[in-house]
């Protein structure tokens, strides 16, 4: 499912939305829903999970949702895990250049690859 799907079952307009950065970085979900949480765009309880999507001709918006909106819309989000091990293994490597930690890779006998 897509973006578009999870907005139209919370009957959420994007424009409505806050503009947000490209990608979360470090505190910023707690920062935004910390002790003072926003309002769930679904329904206006306060928000618990927050997220950035991006909304063809809006750009990238933040998604705030309370704990029951959150759960109605997961399943309809796109997954953002790599479907291969080679891409899941770039985001591993990329994450930890960002963070500047050295890192070793070890994958079991089935896959064949040990860095």
């Amino acid at each position: 499912m897509s973006v578009d799907d999870v907005l139209r079952h919370l009957s959420v307009e994007p424009a409505g939305l806050d503009p947000a950065p490209s990608q979360m970085r470090g505190r910023d979900a707690g920062r935004r829903i910390g002790r003072h949480p926003r309002a769930c765009v679904g329904c206006g309880r306060p928000a618990r999970v927050t997220g950035i999507i991006d909304v063809p001709a809006y750009g990238h918006r933040w998604l705030d949702r309370c704990r029951d909106c959150f759960l109605a819309t997961v399943d309809l989000e796109p997954s953002r895990v790599p479907p291969t091990l080679e891409g899941i293994l770039a985001d591993l490597r990329a994450a930890a250049a960002e963070a500047r930690v050295e890192l070793r890779i070890l994958v079991d006998e089935r896959g064949d690859r040990s860095e």
